[in-house]
């Protein structure tokens, strides 16, 4: 076994006897009858859970970036995270897009530091060390004196991963080179999210990003559960049919479909949609960390970045068809009052499921969202990556 494969092993051991500790320690004063898979106590607060699913979860996944309204020429640039590895995207000079690890080879220091912006070349602010957009090392400063005329520069260029460029806009990265390809990863939502034409959607001028006290899985559980929506969104239960709410979930995919009043029209005019997209919307997610909202004319993505156990960081956006800024502002402030009313109902579960003697109860038939997103996130916690998970090719998608 290699070093870090052992690191990483050690690390699920770790967590695995504590969690048995914990649990049979605790045990007791809530006696539930019936089992859970929803979220326990222990599973929240715990810092080497947490470094575990940065490797097992998020080493594996396609994660949304961002869009190609950025990268509308060579040496444009964006910039993100895959769980705990920052990761940058470039427009490359023959019109592709591609990703990299956002960190110097020589001490890991970050190459590009706003979330979107220009560049001829990429120069470390460190030790100055000097890439051109297409990952290669230009430079080292007085490289012959500092490591001699043998130094193999061409094999430290950055470190690339797999990017997708979905339905024409949406920019997704991948760490892995064994997970599938992006359209098998959404593949149940695939067929729909193509009839949207989202490429033809434009994004609204501004967007939401906060940081909270939760974690991370907390805000997944939240997103894939339907039961709550109307007592906690009950300003939306005018416009929503919320008792013929429709909830599937299949492979790293979940859907919640709400058919709208119908005094409530987010049609736009389309026509080309079929009738039950034109009258009604979707609570999905995409794992490990992506709920998009699609309606026929807009589409509403919010995000949760992993920070710390017990920190979250909140971004979102709105992309659609109309181009009034006082609509796209009541639009993103309806949207900021739903990250609000979750991320405020979120934070309370959070504080008293700092007690490790409670147990949580069995989840509804409208939870079965947030059940099936656990049991992922689990069996990903409990499954090495693969001796080859890093290998092979990157440009397969």
């Amino acid at each position: 076994m290699l070093a870090d494969q052992a690191a990483e092993h050690a690390l699920h051991e770790r967590v695995v006897q504590r969690q048995g500790e914990w649990a049979r320690e605790s045990r007791g004063l809530v006696d539930p009858p019936l089992p859970s898979d929803m979220l326990q106590p222990w599973e929240i607060w715990d810092r080497d859970l947490f470094d575990l699913e940065m490797i097992r979860v998020f080493g594996r996944s396609w994660v949304w970036l961002g869009d190609t309204e950025d990268l509308e020429k060579p040496g444009d640039y964006i910039t993100g995270r895959i769980g705990a590895q920052p990761v940058v995207v470039i427009r490359q000079q023959d019109g592709s897009v591609k990703g990299f690890l956002n960190n110097c080879r020589h001490r890991a220091a970050g190459l590009a530091f706003e979330p979107a912006g220009h560049c001829n070349a990429l120069a470390c602010p460190y030790h100055a060390w000097t890439y051109a957009i297409d990952g290669k090392l230009l430079s080292i400063p007085d490289m012959d004196r500092m490591y001699g005329p043998d130094f193999p520069k061409e094999e430290y260029g950055l470190v690339p991963i797999r990017i997708k460029v979905a339905f024409g806009k949406l920019v997704f990265g991948c760490l892995s080179r064994r997970a599938p390809a992006f359209d098998e990863w959404i593949a149940p939502l695939l067929p729909r999210y193509e009839q949207y034409k989202i490429h033809t959607y434009r994004r609204y001028h501004r967007e939401l990003d906060d940081v909270y006290p939760i974690n991370w899985k907390a805000f997944v559980e939240n997103s894939n559960d339907d039961y709550h929506v109307r007592f906690v969104h009950r300003r939306l239960n005018k416009v929503r049919k919320q008792m013929d709410t429709i909830v599937r979930f299949e492979g790293r995919t979940t859907s919640g479909y709400k058919p709208h009043s119908d005094s409530f029209d987010m049609s736009a005019g389309r026509t080309d949609l079929n009738d039950r997209d034109l009258r009604g919307s979707y609570a999905e997610f995409i794992y490990p960390n992506l709920t998009p909202l699609p309606y026929a004319s807009q589409l509403i993505m919010v995000r949760v970045d992993p920070l710390a156990p017990d920190r979250s960081r909140i971004f979102s956006r709105i992309y659609g068809l109309t181009d009034d800024i006082e609509l796209q502002n009541r639009e993103l402030d309806g949207l900021a009052q739903t990250n609000k009313e979750d991320t405020d109902m979120v934070t309370q579960l959070m504080e008293n499921l700092r007690s490790p003697f409670y147990r949580v109860g069995p989840p509804s038939a409208w939870e079965g969202r947030a059940q099936h997103m656990m049991r992922m996130i689990r069996q990903d916690v409990a499954t090495p990556l693969d001796p080859d998970e890093f290998d092979g090719p990157v440009d397969k998608d």
